[in-house]
Protein backbone atom coordinates (compact mmCIF):
# COMPACT_ATOMS: atom_id res chain seq x y z
CA UNK A 1 0.00 0.00 0.00
CA UNK A 2 2.71 2.23 0.65
CA UNK A 3 2.21 3.18 -3.56
CA UNK A 4 -0.77 4.95 -2.76
CA UNK A 5 1.28 7.63 -0.58
CA UNK A 6 2.49 9.18 -4.13
CA UNK A 7 0.98 11.21 -6.55
CA UNK A 8 1.97 8.33 -8.97
CA UNK A 9 -0.99 6.31 -8.02
CA UNK A 10 -3.05 8.90 -9.72
CA UNK A 11 -3.55 8.77 -13.21
CA UNK A 12 -6.14 11.81 -14.75
CA UNK A 13 -8.13 11.11 -17.90
CA UNK A 14 -10.73 13.24 -20.02
CA UNK A 15 -13.98 11.62 -20.69
CA UNK A 16 -15.00 13.40 -24.15
CA UNK A 17 -18.66 14.57 -25.12
CA UNK A 18 -18.83 11.02 -27.54
CA UNK A 19 -17.30 9.10 -24.25
CA UNK A 20 -13.94 8.21 -25.03
CA UNK A 21 -10.65 8.42 -23.30
CA UNK A 22 -7.90 10.68 -23.15
CA UNK A 23 -4.69 11.51 -21.40
CA UNK A 24 -3.11 15.17 -20.46
CA UNK A 25 -1.70 15.06 -24.17
CA UNK A 26 -5.07 14.17 -26.08
CA UNK A 27 -4.46 10.75 -26.86
CA UNK A 28 -6.23 7.87 -26.39
CA UNK A 29 -4.66 6.01 -23.29
CA UNK A 30 -3.67 2.14 -22.53
CA UNK A 31 -5.40 1.27 -19.68
CA UNK A 32 -3.92 -1.13 -17.15
CA UNK A 33 -4.59 -3.06 -14.17
CA UNK A 34 -2.82 -2.26 -11.10
CA UNK A 35 -3.00 -0.33 -7.09
CA UNK A 36 -3.47 3.08 -8.77
CA UNK A 37 -6.63 4.67 -9.93
CA UNK A 38 -7.83 6.67 -12.85
CA UNK A 39 -9.52 9.82 -12.05
CA UNK A 40 -12.26 10.51 -14.84
CA UNK A 41 -13.35 14.07 -15.52
CA UNK A 42 -14.20 16.01 -18.57
CA UNK A 43 -13.33 19.34 -19.81
CA UNK A 44 -13.92 22.55 -17.68
CA UNK A 45 -13.60 20.66 -14.44
CA UNK A 46 -11.49 21.08 -12.12
CA UNK A 47 -10.02 19.26 -9.66
CA UNK A 48 -8.64 20.51 -5.96
CA UNK A 49 -5.22 20.41 -4.47
CA UNK A 50 -6.82 18.11 -1.79
CA UNK A 51 -8.32 15.34 -4.14
CA UNK A 52 -5.35 13.38 -4.08
CA UNK A 53 -4.45 13.36 -0.59
CA UNK A 54 -8.41 12.71 0.59
CA UNK A 55 -8.45 10.09 -2.57
CA UNK A 56 -5.83 8.25 -1.17
CA UNK A 57 -6.83 8.40 2.66
CA UNK A 58 -10.28 7.19 1.61
CA UNK A 59 -8.64 4.54 -0.70
CA UNK A 60 -6.60 2.82 1.97
CA UNK A 61 -8.85 3.29 4.99
CA UNK A 62 -11.72 1.52 2.53
CA UNK A 63 -10.28 -0.90 0.21
CA UNK A 64 -13.28 -2.57 -0.42
CA UNK A 65 -14.37 1.01 -2.57
CA UNK A 66 -14.07 0.30 -6.37
CA UNK A 67 -15.33 3.56 -7.35
CA UNK A 68 -15.41 7.02 -5.47
CA UNK A 69 -17.15 10.37 -6.26
CA UNK A 70 -17.25 13.55 -4.59
CA UNK A 71 -19.40 16.77 -3.63
CA UNK A 72 -18.85 19.29 -6.38
CA UNK A 73 -18.82 23.85 -6.00
CA UNK A 74 -20.55 25.40 -9.32
CA UNK A 75 -19.11 28.13 -9.88
CA UNK A 76 -22.04 29.77 -12.53
CA UNK A 77 -24.36 29.11 -10.18
CA UNK A 78 -22.14 30.09 -6.84
CA UNK A 79 -23.85 26.81 -5.32
CA UNK A 80 -22.80 23.16 -4.24
CA UNK A 81 -23.43 19.87 -5.81
CA UNK A 82 -23.71 17.73 -2.64
CA UNK A 83 -24.98 14.03 -2.67
CA UNK A 84 -25.70 11.52 -0.68
CA UNK A 85 -24.04 8.36 -0.03
CA UNK A 86 -24.56 5.50 -2.87
CA UNK A 87 -27.78 5.82 -4.20
CA UNK A 88 -29.07 3.00 -6.76
CA UNK A 89 -32.09 4.46 -6.87
CA UNK A 90 -31.53 8.13 -7.27
CA UNK A 91 -28.96 6.97 -10.25
CA UNK A 92 -31.64 5.17 -11.95
CA UNK A 93 -33.87 7.91 -11.72
CA UNK A 94 -30.90 10.80 -12.99
CA UNK A 95 -27.34 10.49 -13.13
CA UNK A 96 -26.56 12.42 -10.24
CA UNK A 97 -22.77 11.22 -9.49
CA UNK A 98 -21.80 12.51 -13.13
CA UNK A 99 -18.12 13.63 -13.16
CA UNK A 100 -15.87 13.44 -12.31
CA UNK A 101 -14.83 9.58 -10.55
CA UNK A 102 -12.10 8.16 -9.23
CA UNK A 103 -11.92 4.08 -10.43
CA UNK A 104 -9.64 1.85 -9.23
CA UNK A 105 -7.57 0.82 -11.95
CA UNK A 106 -8.27 -3.03 -11.49
CA UNK A 107 -12.02 -1.89 -11.76
CA UNK A 108 -11.58 0.27 -14.68
CA UNK A 109 -10.33 -2.44 -16.71
CA UNK A 110 -13.34 -5.01 -15.76
CA UNK A 111 -15.81 -2.51 -16.69
CA UNK A 112 -14.18 -0.69 -19.65
CA UNK A 113 -15.51 -3.41 -22.51
CA UNK A 114 -18.88 -3.12 -22.08
CA UNK A 115 -19.10 0.68 -21.29
CA UNK A 116 -17.08 1.86 -24.39
CA UNK A 117 -19.94 0.96 -26.04
CA UNK A 118 -22.60 3.11 -24.61
CA UNK A 119 -20.40 6.55 -26.55
CA UNK A 120 -21.80 9.43 -24.23
CA UNK A 121 -23.25 7.61 -21.29
CA UNK A 122 -19.56 5.93 -21.00
CA UNK A 123 -19.62 6.87 -17.45
CA UNK A 124 -22.98 5.78 -16.39
CA UNK A 125 -22.59 2.80 -17.50
CA UNK A 126 -19.20 2.37 -16.07
CA UNK A 127 -21.36 3.02 -12.84
CA UNK A 128 -24.19 0.41 -13.59
CA UNK A 129 -21.97 -2.08 -14.55
CA UNK A 130 -19.72 -1.62 -11.43
CA UNK A 131 -23.46 -2.30 -9.76
CA UNK A 132 -24.08 -5.83 -11.66
CA UNK A 133 -20.03 -6.95 -10.89
CA UNK A 134 -20.91 -6.11 -7.35
CA UNK A 135 -18.05 -3.47 -7.02
CA UNK A 136 -18.72 -1.24 -3.93
CA UNK A 137 -19.47 2.72 -4.72
CA UNK A 138 -19.30 5.39 -2.10
CA UNK A 139 -18.68 8.97 -2.09
CA UNK A 140 -15.74 11.24 -0.20
CA UNK A 141 -18.24 13.74 1.53
CA UNK A 142 -15.92 16.42 0.26
CA UNK A 143 -15.80 19.18 -1.81
CA UNK A 144 -13.00 18.43 -4.29
CA UNK A 145 -14.10 19.65 -7.48
CA UNK A 146 -15.40 22.80 -9.35
CA UNK A 147 -17.62 22.78 -12.21
CA UNK A 148 -18.92 25.70 -14.35
CA UNK A 149 -22.58 24.20 -13.54
CA UNK A 150 -23.89 21.45 -12.97
CA UNK A 151 -23.51 17.76 -14.41
CA UNK A 152 -25.41 17.66 -17.45
CA UNK A 153 -27.42 14.76 -18.05
CA UNK A 154 -26.66 13.04 -21.19
CA UNK A 155 -30.13 12.58 -23.05
CA UNK A 156 -32.71 10.48 -21.49
CA UNK A 157 -33.03 7.29 -24.30
CA UNK A 158 -29.12 7.08 -24.04
CA UNK A 159 -29.87 6.56 -20.07
CA UNK A 160 -32.85 4.73 -20.81
CA UNK A 161 -30.92 2.08 -23.06
CA UNK A 162 -28.17 1.44 -20.60
CA UNK A 163 -30.43 0.85 -17.66
CA UNK A 164 -32.39 -1.75 -20.24
CA UNK A 165 -29.19 -3.41 -20.95
CA UNK A 166 -27.96 -3.41 -17.18
CA UNK A 167 -31.06 -4.91 -16.11
CA UNK A 168 -30.83 -7.93 -18.68
CA UNK A 169 -33.19 -10.60 -18.34
CA UNK A 170 -35.04 -8.97 -15.47
CA UNK A 171 -35.83 -6.07 -18.30
CA UNK A 172 -39.26 -8.17 -18.81
CA UNK A 173 -39.90 -7.31 -15.17
CA UNK A 174 -39.85 -3.82 -15.37
CA UNK A 175 -40.62 -0.79 -17.50
CA UNK A 176 -38.52 2.81 -17.82
CA UNK A 177 -41.24 5.71 -17.42
CA UNK A 178 -40.73 9.26 -17.37
CA UNK A 179 -40.28 10.68 -14.14
CA UNK A 180 -41.68 14.41 -12.84
CA UNK A 181 -38.72 16.12 -13.09
CA UNK A 182 -38.03 16.40 -17.05
CA UNK A 183 -35.02 14.92 -16.74
CA UNK A 184 -35.72 11.68 -14.48
CA UNK A 185 -37.07 8.50 -14.91
CA UNK A 186 -39.68 6.25 -13.16
CA UNK A 187 -38.54 2.71 -12.55
CA UNK A 188 -42.04 0.29 -12.40
CA UNK A 189 -43.04 -2.97 -12.34
CA UNK A 190 -45.20 -4.20 -15.35
CA UNK A 191 -49.16 -4.15 -13.84
CA UNK A 192 -49.52 -8.16 -15.35
CA UNK A 193 -46.91 -9.09 -12.39
CA UNK A 194 -48.45 -7.27 -9.37
CA UNK A 195 -48.61 -10.51 -6.90
CA UNK A 196 -51.01 -10.92 -3.97
CA UNK A 197 -50.52 -7.91 -1.37
CA UNK A 198 -52.16 -7.81 2.32
CA UNK A 199 -52.51 -3.96 3.34
CA UNK A 200 -52.63 -3.69 7.33
CA UNK A 201 -54.81 -1.21 8.82
CA UNK A 202 -55.13 -0.17 12.54
CA UNK A 203 -57.86 1.81 13.39
CA UNK A 204 -60.12 3.06 16.01
CA UNK A 205 -62.44 4.33 13.78
CA UNK A 206 -61.50 7.85 14.15
CA UNK A 207 -63.68 10.41 12.13
CA UNK A 208 -62.46 13.75 10.53
CA UNK A 209 -64.09 16.74 11.99
CA UNK A 210 -66.75 19.60 10.48
CA UNK A 211 -66.45 23.12 10.01
CA UNK A 212 -67.40 23.40 13.74
CA UNK A 213 -65.10 20.92 15.38
CA UNK A 214 -67.77 18.17 15.52
CA UNK A 215 -66.73 14.86 14.23
CA UNK A 216 -68.27 13.29 10.86
CA UNK A 217 -69.86 10.51 11.03
CA UNK A 218 -68.16 8.80 8.20
CA UNK A 219 -64.99 7.01 9.80
CA UNK A 220 -61.23 7.49 8.26
CA UNK A 221 -61.00 4.11 7.64
CA UNK A 222 -64.06 4.08 5.25
CA UNK A 223 -62.33 6.81 2.83
CA UNK A 224 -59.05 4.44 3.23
CA UNK A 225 -61.05 1.88 1.92
CA UNK A 226 -62.59 3.41 -0.65
CA UNK A 227 -59.33 4.89 -2.30
CA UNK A 228 -57.86 0.85 -2.08
CA UNK A 229 -61.13 0.10 -4.10
CA UNK A 230 -60.49 2.31 -6.73
CA UNK A 231 -56.91 0.87 -7.45
CA UNK A 232 -55.95 -0.39 -10.78
CA UNK A 233 -54.47 -3.13 -9.27
CA UNK A 234 -56.56 -6.82 -9.48
CA UNK A 235 -58.70 -7.03 -6.70
CA UNK A 236 -58.32 -10.92 -6.21
CA UNK A 237 -54.65 -9.93 -5.07
CA UNK A 238 -55.84 -7.79 -2.61
CA UNK A 239 -56.66 -8.43 1.06
CA UNK A 240 -57.21 -6.31 3.81
CA UNK A 241 -56.89 -6.41 7.02
CA UNK A 242 -58.21 -4.59 9.37
CA UNK A 243 -57.58 -3.99 13.66
CA UNK A 244 -60.58 -2.24 14.98
CA UNK A 245 -60.57 -0.89 18.65
CA UNK A 246 -64.48 -1.24 18.98
CA UNK A 247 -66.38 -4.23 19.05
CA UNK A 248 -68.93 -2.54 16.26
CA UNK A 249 -67.28 -1.98 12.65
CA UNK A 250 -70.62 -1.77 10.77
CA UNK A 251 -69.52 1.63 9.65
CA UNK A 252 -67.55 -0.04 7.17
CA UNK A 253 -66.99 -3.66 7.49
CA UNK A 254 -71.04 -4.37 5.86
CA UNK A 255 -69.87 -3.13 3.05
CA UNK A 256 -69.53 -5.56 -0.46
CA UNK A 257 -65.41 -3.89 -1.10
CA UNK A 258 -64.08 -5.78 -4.05
CA UNK A 259 -61.23 -7.06 -1.97
CA UNK A 260 -61.26 -9.59 0.50
CA UNK A 261 -61.41 -7.42 4.04
CA UNK A 262 -60.65 -9.27 7.31
CA UNK A 263 -61.78 -7.51 10.51
CA UNK A 264 -60.33 -8.18 14.00
CA UNK A 265 -61.22 -6.43 17.48
CA UNK A 266 -57.70 -5.39 19.29
CA UNK A 267 -59.50 -5.13 22.26
CA UNK A 268 -56.69 -3.87 25.52
CA UNK A 269 -57.21 -4.54 28.68
CA UNK A 270 -58.51 -2.27 31.00
CA UNK A 271 -56.00 0.65 31.89
CA UNK A 272 -53.63 -0.84 29.11
CA UNK A 273 -51.97 1.89 27.10
CA UNK A 274 -52.51 2.48 23.70
CA UNK A 275 -49.51 0.74 21.77
CA UNK A 276 -49.09 1.12 18.47
CA UNK A 277 -46.01 -0.83 17.86
CA UNK A 278 -47.74 -3.93 19.37
CA UNK A 279 -50.77 -3.80 17.46
CA UNK A 280 -49.33 -3.21 13.98
CA UNK A 281 -47.10 -6.47 14.85
CA UNK A 282 -50.46 -8.25 15.42
CA UNK A 283 -51.89 -7.48 12.64
CA UNK A 284 -48.71 -8.66 10.02
CA UNK A 285 -48.38 -11.59 11.60
CA UNK A 286 -51.91 -12.24 10.20
CA UNK A 287 -50.98 -11.80 6.75
CA UNK A 288 -51.08 -14.95 4.42
CA UNK A 289 -49.25 -12.87 1.56
CA UNK A 290 -45.36 -12.20 1.32
CA UNK A 291 -45.73 -8.71 -0.29
CA UNK A 292 -47.10 -6.46 2.94
CA UNK A 293 -48.15 -2.79 3.08
CA UNK A 294 -48.46 -1.34 6.95
CA UNK A 295 -50.86 2.04 6.65
CA UNK A 296 -53.06 4.52 8.63
CA UNK A 297 -56.14 4.34 8.41
CA UNK A 298 -56.13 8.46 7.70
CA UNK A 299 -54.87 7.99 4.59
CA UNK A 300 -56.49 8.76 1.04
CA UNK A 301 -55.51 9.12 -2.04
CA UNK A 302 -57.28 10.42 -5.83
CA UNK A 303 -54.57 7.93 -7.68
CA UNK A 304 -54.83 4.41 -8.93
CA UNK A 305 -51.05 3.42 -9.19
CA UNK A 306 -50.06 4.10 -6.07
CA UNK A 307 -49.16 0.42 -4.67
CA UNK A 308 -48.02 -0.31 -8.28
CA UNK A 309 -45.12 1.90 -7.30
CA UNK A 310 -44.68 0.90 -3.96
CA UNK A 311 -44.61 -2.72 -4.90
CA UNK A 312 -41.70 -1.75 -7.49
CA UNK A 313 -38.99 -1.38 -4.78
CA UNK A 314 -40.46 -3.39 -2.18
CA UNK A 315 -40.30 -6.71 -3.84
CA UNK A 316 -36.60 -6.36 -4.30
CA UNK A 317 -34.75 -8.54 -2.39
CA UNK A 318 -32.18 -5.81 -1.10
CA UNK A 319 -34.91 -3.45 -0.45
CA UNK A 320 -36.40 -3.39 3.39
CA UNK A 321 -39.41 -1.10 2.95
CA UNK A 322 -40.28 1.27 0.71
CA UNK A 323 -41.89 4.51 1.65
CA UNK A 324 -45.02 6.39 0.11
CA UNK A 325 -44.87 10.83 -0.84
CA UNK A 326 -47.50 11.93 1.82
CA UNK A 327 -49.57 15.40 1.94
CA UNK A 328 -51.43 17.38 4.38
CA UNK A 329 -54.95 17.94 2.98
CA UNK A 330 -53.75 22.07 2.31
CA UNK A 331 -51.46 20.24 -0.47
CA UNK A 332 -48.26 20.63 2.06
CA UNK A 333 -45.82 18.36 1.89
CA UNK A 334 -45.75 15.86 4.64
CA UNK A 335 -43.20 12.94 4.04
CA UNK A 336 -40.87 13.06 1.10
CA UNK A 337 -37.99 10.62 2.88
CA UNK A 338 -36.68 11.53 6.45
CA UNK A 339 -32.71 12.56 7.44
CA UNK A 340 -30.40 11.80 10.38
CA UNK A 341 -29.50 14.59 12.77
CA UNK A 342 -32.00 16.68 10.99
CA UNK A 343 -33.30 19.17 13.86
CA UNK A 344 -31.34 17.78 16.55
CA UNK A 345 -32.74 13.76 15.74
CA UNK A 346 -34.45 13.28 12.76
CA UNK A 347 -37.17 14.81 11.16
CA UNK A 348 -39.21 15.09 7.56
CA UNK A 349 -37.91 16.73 4.81
CA UNK A 350 -39.59 19.95 3.55
CA UNK A 351 -42.15 19.29 6.67
CA UNK A 352 -45.36 21.92 5.14
CA UNK A 353 -43.22 23.01 2.31
CA UNK A 354 -45.90 23.75 -0.53
CA UNK A 355 -45.79 20.90 -2.60
CA UNK A 356 -44.76 22.16 -6.10
CA UNK A 357 -42.14 23.87 -4.44
CA UNK A 358 -38.91 23.40 -5.72
CA UNK A 359 -36.41 21.13 -3.48
CA UNK A 360 -32.69 20.64 -3.12
CA UNK A 361 -31.40 18.71 -6.14
CA UNK A 362 -35.25 17.67 -6.69
CA UNK A 363 -35.17 14.51 -4.17
CA UNK A 364 -38.80 15.27 -3.08
CA UNK A 365 -39.64 14.46 -6.94
CA UNK A 366 -37.62 11.44 -7.77
CA UNK A 367 -37.67 8.14 -6.09
CA UNK A 368 -34.38 8.02 -4.20
CA UNK A 369 -33.04 6.18 -0.98
CA UNK A 370 -33.31 7.60 2.55
CA UNK A 371 -31.73 5.68 5.74
CA UNK A 372 -35.59 6.34 6.97
CA UNK A 373 -39.39 7.09 5.77
CA UNK A 374 -42.06 6.56 8.01
CA UNK A 375 -44.51 4.10 8.79
CA UNK A 376 -47.72 5.94 7.67
CA UNK A 377 -47.43 4.05 4.30
CA UNK A 378 -45.19 1.18 4.28
CA UNK A 379 -44.56 -1.46 2.02
CA UNK A 380 -41.98 -4.36 3.08
CA UNK A 381 -42.81 -8.04 2.70
CA UNK A 382 -43.43 -10.76 5.34
CA UNK A 383 -40.25 -12.56 5.67
CA UNK A 384 -38.18 -9.11 6.41
CA UNK A 385 -40.64 -8.34 8.85
CA UNK A 386 -39.94 -11.53 10.60
CA UNK A 387 -36.41 -11.58 10.47
CA UNK A 388 -36.69 -8.30 12.70
CA UNK A 389 -39.35 -9.24 14.67
CA UNK A 390 -41.00 -6.68 13.75
CA UNK A 391 -41.71 -3.12 15.19
CA UNK A 392 -39.57 -3.02 18.76
CA UNK A 393 -42.78 -2.38 21.05
CA UNK A 394 -40.93 -0.72 23.40
CA UNK A 395 -41.51 2.64 21.01
CA UNK A 396 -45.05 2.65 21.94
CA UNK A 397 -45.83 5.68 19.81
CA UNK A 398 -43.66 7.58 18.12
CA UNK A 399 -39.70 6.05 16.41
CA UNK A 400 -41.00 2.54 16.25
CA UNK A 401 -41.08 3.26 12.29
CA UNK A 402 -37.91 4.39 12.28
CA UNK A 403 -35.95 2.22 14.31
CA UNK A 404 -37.34 -0.35 12.46
CA UNK A 405 -36.17 1.24 9.09
CA UNK A 406 -32.77 1.66 10.90
CA UNK A 407 -32.53 -2.03 12.07
CA UNK A 408 -33.06 -2.86 8.01
CA UNK A 409 -30.33 -0.65 7.38
CA UNK A 410 -27.97 -2.74 9.76
CA UNK A 411 -29.09 -5.55 8.02
CA UNK A 412 -28.05 -4.13 4.84
CA UNK A 413 -31.44 -3.30 3.27
CA UNK A 414 -32.07 -0.32 1.68
CA UNK A 415 -35.09 2.09 2.29
CA UNK A 416 -36.45 3.62 -1.10
CA UNK A 417 -38.90 6.95 -0.87
CA UNK A 418 -40.83 6.92 -3.87
CA UNK A 419 -42.92 10.63 -5.29
CA UNK A 420 -44.79 7.94 -7.89
CA UNK A 421 -47.34 6.75 -4.72
CA UNK A 422 -48.77 9.74 -3.50
CA UNK A 423 -51.30 9.88 -0.73
CA UNK A 424 -52.87 12.11 1.58
CA UNK A 425 -52.16 11.88 5.63
CA UNK A 426 -54.69 13.55 8.05
CA UNK A 427 -51.79 13.10 10.40
CA UNK A 428 -52.67 11.98 14.03
CA UNK A 429 -56.27 12.33 13.21
CA UNK A 430 -56.93 8.39 13.79
CA UNK A 431 -55.51 8.53 17.46
CA UNK A 432 -55.58 12.44 18.29
CA UNK A 433 -53.15 14.23 19.66
CA UNK A 434 -51.70 12.38 22.36
CA UNK A 435 -48.16 13.39 23.70
CA UNK A 436 -45.52 10.72 22.72
CA UNK A 437 -43.87 9.28 26.19
CA UNK A 438 -40.62 11.07 26.88
CA UNK A 439 -39.01 7.54 27.20
CA UNK A 440 -39.69 6.85 23.60
CA UNK A 441 -37.36 9.65 22.73
CA UNK A 442 -34.85 8.67 25.02
CA UNK A 443 -34.59 4.78 24.20
CA UNK A 444 -34.46 6.29 20.23
CA UNK A 445 -31.46 8.39 20.60
CA UNK A 446 -29.36 6.27 22.98
CA UNK A 447 -30.01 3.43 20.24
CA UNK A 448 -29.51 5.26 17.27
CA UNK A 449 -27.53 8.91 17.66
CA UNK A 450 -24.03 8.16 15.97
CA UNK A 451 -25.92 6.91 13.04
CA UNK A 452 -28.30 9.53 12.94
CA UNK A 453 -25.53 12.28 12.85
CA UNK A 454 -23.42 10.45 10.35
CA UNK A 455 -26.39 9.60 8.14
CA UNK A 456 -24.66 8.27 5.11
CA UNK A 457 -28.01 8.98 3.11
CA UNK A 458 -27.57 12.55 4.23
CA UNK A 459 -24.17 15.07 3.68
CA UNK A 460 -22.29 16.82 6.63
CA UNK A 461 -22.55 19.81 3.94
CA UNK A 462 -26.21 20.66 4.67
CA UNK A 463 -27.76 22.44 7.22
CA UNK A 464 -28.84 20.19 10.18
CA UNK A 465 -31.41 23.33 11.32
CA UNK A 466 -33.14 23.74 7.79
CA UNK A 467 -35.89 21.40 6.75
CA UNK A 468 -35.12 22.92 3.13
CA UNK A 469 -31.67 20.76 2.95
CA UNK A 470 -29.28 24.00 2.01
CA UNK A 471 -26.22 24.17 2.17
CA UNK A 472 -24.21 25.50 5.06
CA UNK A 473 -23.05 28.84 4.85
CA UNK A 474 -19.79 28.28 6.31
CA UNK A 475 -19.51 25.35 3.28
Amino acid sequence: MQTLLSQAFLVPLTVTAEGALRDAKGRTPQIQGGAHWYVLSDAGTEITAEFGPALQREAMGRPDIGIFYVDQRLRREKALDLRPDFDLALLLAYDYIGLPIAVQANVLTKLLPSATKCGAAFSYAVLLEAVKAGVPISRIAEILATRDKRYQQIPTQDRQRVIEDWLGQDRTHFALKPGIAPYALQLTRNANEMPPVTLCIPTRQGRPATENGAAQNRPFITGLLETIARLDYPMDRLHVIVGDDLPDGSAYANRPWPFELTRIVTTRAPGEPFNYAKKMNQLWRLSQTEQVVLMNDDITSESTDWLQALLTFSMQEDVGGTGARLLYPNGTLQHAGMAGGLISTCAHTWLGCPADQPTYQDWAIVHREWSMVTGAVFATRRSVLEEINGFDEVFTLEFNDVDMCLRLKMLGYRIVYTPHAELVHHEKASRGETAPPGTDLNRFLKRWRTYLYNDPMFNPNLDRQSLSLRPLASA
